[in-house]
């Protein structure tokens, strides 16, 4: 019985029907979504840390009420002056704000911490920061700086709490501007929050 050529049965492949098809796109949309939602880099990870090393969210801790973030150093002789100042607002606001102080140096351990609150008389929580998630969210640039948060999580103000410091080792008698108690009571009033004006202090350094 006479045949085809022999390569005819090899070459012979089946169609995919248009059905086929559509279930293996699908599958493949369905597969780049699920990569799409896993984290794609550890900076996606970062978060802050309560002395105790369990992850912080001051957010979410607030329920609702404006965020203020004071960051400081342990070592950082300006933030240090300011520790009386930054106490007295905290209590001030305390029961209308949820105030943190945050330590971005990677170098602070908690009990560093613990001691450093116990030496210059802190009674407010505090953080550590050394991924820098709460520095970058906050886009603070020294030590001490400050950060004021509305009640939606909206950045209002960042920068120096006044301007007591002309310079690093140059400080005026008095301040004569407040600027981290005129951010705070914007966030509470609604009114517009003073301009952003970069600290003077101990740069937060990326790498330690």
């Amino acid at each position: 019985m006479p045949s085809g050529p022999p390569g005819d049965t090899l070459m012979h492949r089946p169609s995919l029907t248009s059905q086929q098809l559509l279930s293996i796109f699908l599958s493949l949309v369905v597969a780049a979504l699920l990569l799409l939602a896993l984290p794609s880099s550890p900076t996606a990870q970062k978060t802050a840390l309560h002395l105790d090393g369990t992850p912080a969210d001051p957010f979410l801790a607030a329920s609702g009420k404006p965020v203020v973030l004071v960051f400081v150093r342990t070592d950082c002789p300006i933030s240090n002056r300011y520790a009386p100042l930054i106490q007295r607002i905290s209590s001030q606001y305390g029961a209308r704000v949820a105030f943190w102080l945050v330590y971005p140096s990677r170098m602070a351990s908690a009990e560093k911490i613990r001691q450093h609150e116990r030496d210059y008389g802190y009674k407010l929580p505090a953080l550590r920061d050394p991924q820098h998630a709460l520095v970058t969210q906050a886009q603070v640039r020294v030590t001490p700086e400050a950060a004021v948060f509305d009640a939606n999580h909206r950045l209002l103000y960042h920068g120096r709490i006044d301007d007591l410091y002309v310079d690093f080792g140059r400080a005026r008698p008095a301040a004569t501007t407040h600027e981290l108690d005129d951010a705070i009571q914007a966030a509470l009033s609604g009114k517009t929050p003073p301009r952003n004006m970069p600290g003077v202090g101990c740069f937060i350094a990326d790498v330690e």
